[in-house]
């Protein structure tokens, strides 16, 4: 059972993604077209759970078993849609220290992944609420509680939603 932590903003981060995307990059070629540093840890000044959020837009969707094949030969474990149409998941290390969505190009979950990250970025009122939101409603859950993802969901739907940057 991994029980959620929120940790201070690490800058070494963004160098610990940038690793990984060049590794999912050397695994994969051109079966993908972008790879996201997406999820808080991709976000300055912010609480997060250490774990590095990465969004792969692929070039063909759904993945397939020799794709599956090669992320779980670089430690990925497979875990499907798990409740997310549209979206194939894989976690890596023990403890957790990624997500990876696998989505089609141009894929709306990702481009929302993107929108929030980048919100979040531009505006430390937004940020500071989420957090908030965050340190409200982690204690005592485990990293994949749906509790803990519904309770954010509206916040996060609004500001996608939002003109506000």
């Amino acid at each position: 059972m991994e029980i959620i932590t929120l940790q201070k903003h690490d800058d070494q981060w963004s160098e610990i993604f940038k690793m990984e995307q060049e590794l999912i990059s050397r695994v994969l070629g051109q079966n993908i077209a972008k790879i996201h540093h997406v999820g808080s840890t991709g976000v300055p000044d912010l609480l997060a759970k250490p774990i590095i959020d990465i969004a792969v837009e692929a070039t063909s969707f759904p993945p397939s078993k020799t794709i599956i094949d090669k992320l779980m030969g670089i430690k990925y474990e497979y875990r499907g849609e798990a409740g997310v149409p549209g979206r194939h998941w894989f976690i890596k290390g023990h403890p957790r220290k990624f997500n990876l969505h696998s989505c089609a190009l141009n894929s709306a979950i990702v481009q929302n992944q993107v929108k929030f990250r980048d919100k979040l970025i531009t505006n430390e009122h937004l940020r500071r609420k989420y957090e908030t939101l965050k340190l409200n409603n982690y204690k005592d859950k485990e990293i994949d509680s749906s509790d803990y993802a519904y309770a954010k969901s509206d916040f996060i739907h609004q500001v996608i939603a939002s003109n506000q940057i």
